[in-house]
């Protein structure tokens, strides 16, 4: 498919419970300790509009609106 032009989901995201890609992951841990996007890009070394994008998926993939929602997700998801 990549041949084709087709982009697929690499394997660490589609074996992720919910979907998340590596750097997702580390935004949702870092969103777990209740990390605004300024300090998550300070700790991840990109940028905070970067940040935001992220968080933003993640909300999306984990169905949830808030940042706490997610945060609570994660620590769900751990528990399981």
């Amino acid at each position: 498919m990549r041949d084709l032009g087709i982009r697929t989901p690499r394997r660490s995201t589609l074996a992720h419970p919910d979907g998340l890609t590596a750097r997702e992951a580390d935004v949702l841990g870092l969103l777990k300790d209740g990390l605004r996007n300024s300090e998550i890009a300070d700790r991840l070394r990109i940028t905070e509009k970067t940040a935001g994008h992220h968080v933003s998926s993640i909300l999306a993939k984990l169905g949830v609106r808030t940042r706490r929602e997610a945060a609570r997700h994660g620590e769900l998801s751990e528990r399981t």
